[in-house]
């Protein structure tokens, strides 16, 4: 057998490094401006409030309280942060929560107009009133 072996030549020979790509995210603004949103979700909807950040910071969305006729105040809801379409809220961060005094859905956004849904997830019988508070910078 014969074996040829081919070397190639490098005019540089020095390892090389990796380069940085870190970038350095600007820091988030805390909320300074606090607004109640009070409604009532029906069986099977949801209703939604729009609000504009001017900066880039902190959106805390804190469903306070739940109630009703037929509607346990521990009923868990939809409670979700998002952007107006149309007559929808379309939300990319929800959770399924139960009322409570700390904030359920908590982001950072860049400055635009938002939206903080409510809705029935299924669990409701009856329409529920509700309160939520939003905080954003």
């Amino acid at each position: 057998c014969m074996c040829v072996v081919l070397a190639a030549a490098s005019g540089d020979d020095s390892p090389t490094s990796p380069t940085d790509t870190t970038t350095t995210l600007p820091t988030a603004a805390a909320p300074t401006v606090t607004e109640q949103f009070d409604g009532v979700v029906p069986v099977g909807g949801s209703k939604f409030y729009s609000f504009t950040t001017t900066t880039y910071g902190t959106i805390n969305v804190t469903l306070t309280a739940v109630g009703g006729n037929f509607v346990p105040p521990t009923v868990m809801l939809g409670v979700g942060v998002g952007q107006p379409s149309a007559t929808d809220c379309v939300t990319t961060t929800t959770v399924n929560t139960a009322a409570g005094s700390t904030a359920q859905v908590i982001g950072n956004y860049d400055a635009a107009v938002y939206c903080a849904k409510v809705s029935d997830i299924g669990n409701l019988f009856a329409p529920a009133s509700f309160s939520v508070s939003i905080a954003y910078p």
